[in-house]
């Protein structure tokens, strides 16, 4: 039988290591713990039933909805990057093209 207060607290640890691997970059662990969380996040709410099982994820879906923001944030900060490096190269080209005019 589950124990709904020890799930709970699993499904919240699941979260706090995600940020952790969101912040080391490190994707792949990322990538399992979100797969892990999913799976034990269904099976909780199997298990409790949905109407039940609300009371104790409120929480759980604020500290999930924080972290989604801080991933756009970070997804935002990488494509703006990603834009100012493609600019570089393009800004890069540009002067050996000219200086090679010359």
């Amino acid at each position: 039988m589950m124990d709904p207060d020890h799930t709970l607290k699993a499904l919240h640890d699941d979260l706090e290591a995600l940020r952790v691997a969101v912040e080391q970059e490190d994707h792949a662990q990322a990538e399992r713990i979100a797969n892990g969380h999913d799976r034990r996040l269904r099976e909780f709410v199997e298990a409790c039933g949905a109407q039940a099982a609300a009371n104790g994820l409120r929480n759980l879906l604020a500290l999930q909805q924080s972290l989604m923001a801080d991933m756009l944030v970070r997804r935002d900060i990488a494509a703006a990057r990603l834009r100012a490096g493609r600019q570089s190269v393009r800004a890069a080209h540009a002067y050996q093209q000219a200086e090679s005019l010359a």
